[in-house]
This record gives C-alpha cells, structure tokens and sequence, in this order.
C-alpha cells in the first residue's frame, strides 16, 4: 500500500506541491518510532521512497535529505552505525540549490563522523570529518562545537597523532562543561595522550599546562604526568599502572614488534630529561638508562634531532652524542 502511494506521487504528471506534501507525510509517518508499523515495514517503505526520487534530486531534494536522516535513525536504533552514517554522507547540502542552515548542516556531518567512529572506520569518519572542518567557525552553539573538537580529538587520537589530541582534549576540558565527571573524564585523555606524545618542547608545553588544572591533581594519571613536567627520569617499573589505563590502540606495538607506544614515549623523555643534565654521554650508557643497546639510543636521539625535538651533535666514531644547547630548550 505504501509503496503504491509512493509510485503515484512520483509520477511526473502529479504536481510537485501535491507529491512534496504526501510525500512529507510518508515519511513523517515512517519516522514515528511509536507507529504501529513495524521498524522493518518502516525501513523498507523509506529505502524505497529513496530509490523513486533519489533520480530527481532537485525536485524532491527535502524529502531526499528528510528520508535519508529517518532512515539513519532506524539504522542507529539498531546499532547499525556504518550504515546509519552512510545515509547521513549521502546528504549532499552542498550541491543544494536551495539555502540550509549552516547549523543543521553542520549537525548533520559531526554526526556522521561521530557514527563512523562508533563503527570502527577512522578512514571513513577522517574524511568526513573535513565537511565538518569547513563550517565550523560559523558554528556558535558551543556544545555542538565541543562535539565537532571531540571527533576531531579522537580522529587524532586513533591515528596516533597524540599532541594534536592532547591540546583538543585539553581545549574542550577548558569550554566549561556542565558535567564535572565528563569534564575530568577529557582532561584524563588529553592527560594520556600527552604522555604518548613524542617528546620535546611542545610536548613539554601541553603537558605543563595540564599539570595546572585543578583537575588534574585529582586524576589516575597525575603522578606520571607530574614527574615528565619535572623532568625526573622514569624507569620501567613505574609504568604498569599507567599502561593498565590505556586503551587498546594505545598499546600497540611499534614495527619492531615488542616496544610499546608507552616504552618508546618514556625512553625519548629520559633522552630529554638527560639532555637538560649532560653535556655529552656515551650510546653504550645512554642504552642502559634507556633499557636498550647503544644502537638502538643512537637511533632515537638521530631521529630526534633530525625532527628539530632536540639539540645535539653525533659522534659515531667514539659512539658519543653531544647535547647542544641544553639549557636553552623553550619549555
């Protein structure tokens, strides 16, 4: 029956005004979670709503924008993320001939990304994530923007970029949040992720000014946290209980297949405290603070150097590094 009134509103000899306003009643019926139509009955009349006048887009552009966001609703009902954020991607506002509200279209495309992510499909949530980009300074609604720098933070967070997510986190743990829970919950994250931040002075920065928050005292974290702001060598031993709060990303392997995200952030800080110490230091002694074998220092402190994090000249011949300008590193 349904798909009959469909068929019949689509035709092109029904006037547009008469087939526009049936057509937004099917699918304000079909988007009333308490119908006594079925969620399958529902989806199925909306995907085939869809596939009449998806072919006429600029006649029926509404009721494609209108179809698609109530099927993304079933979809999430049923925890079908991927598929509820496709049909939000496949809402094209700009290829619009018409004039939308830049909020609802930014709303639109923060949840798009918010599903993919939800579905495990960074890729995916990453590209979406740039349509959102590009309206989001016209977006005054604050917690609608604190949603957008979420997304954006995790989207970093996930790809590993971690004083990008730390200074979002850090910035939406600032934008006064009502909620005090979740507020400490984001300052813990950007916490963790400046911790897994590669090391140097804009590491150093971050994590300076999250050990000034109030909050932060009051954290898990803290304690490691504190002794990177101070520049106080950390062994092995003292990272099981922080590595126990890192999520499974976090852990991950890097390509030698046995260093953890973690080691390899607290090995390239003790690089950093000691080169705020020391003049110059042997790869053979360096290695043992480190836990690793003097190549293996030689490399880290090259890579570290090369990427402008710190000071310093190689000797390979005495197998020795000098630290230049050790006391003069902006923190």
């Amino acid at each position: 029956m349904l798909t009959n009134i469909i068929d019949a509103c689509v035709e092109e000899q029904v006037a547009q005004t008469i087939s526009t306003a049936v057509l937004g009643e099917v699918i304000t019926l079909m988007s009333e979670s308490a119908s006594e139509l079925s969620q399958d009955v529902r989806q199925t009349a909306l995907n085939h709503l869809l596939s009449k006048v998806q072919q006429r887009t600029s006649t029926f552009e509404s009721a494609i924008i209108e179809t698609r966001q109530a099927l993304a609703r079933i979809l999430i009902s049923d925890e079908k993320w991927e598929e509820a954020a496709r049909q939000l991607q496949g809402i094209r506002f700009e290829q619009s001939q018409r004039s939308y509200n830049t909020k609802q279209m930014f709303e639109v495309y923060v949840k798009t990304v918010e599903l993919f992510l939800q579905a495990d499909q960074l890729e995916q949530a990453a590209q979406a994530q740039g349509r959102a980009a590009a309206l989001v300074a016209y977006v005054t609604d604050i917690e609608l923007v604190n949603r957008y720098r979420l997304v954006q933070a995790r989207i970093n967070d996930l790809s590993q970029k971690y004083i990008d997510a730390a200074a979002a986190y850090h910035t939406i743990s600032q934008s006064g949040l009502k909620d005090a829970t979740k507020q400490s919950e984001i300052l813990e994250r950007a916490v963790k992720c400046a911790v897994l931040a590669s090391a140097g002075p804009q590491k150093m920065r971050v994590m300076t000014g999250l050990q000034r928050e109030k909050m932060a005292s009051s954290l898990r974290c803290f304690g490691l946290l504190e002794k990177m702001v101070l520049k106080r060598l950390i062994k092995p031993d003292e990272l099981q209980q922080f590595s126990e709060q890192l999520e499974d990303h976090q852990r991950s392997l890097l390509t030698d297949g046995k260093t953890t995200m973690l080691d390899h952030a607290v090995r390239e800080h003790n690089i950093f405290v000691l080169s705020s110490l020391y003049t110059n230091i042997k790869f053979e002694n360096l290695g043992r603070t480190l836990g690793v074998d003097a190549e293996d220092a030689e490399l880290m402190c090259a890579r570290m150097i090369a990427e402008n994090r710190m000071k310093g000249r190689i000797d390979q011949i005495d197998g020795v590094i000098t630290f230049e300008g050790a006391r003069e590193v902006k923190e």
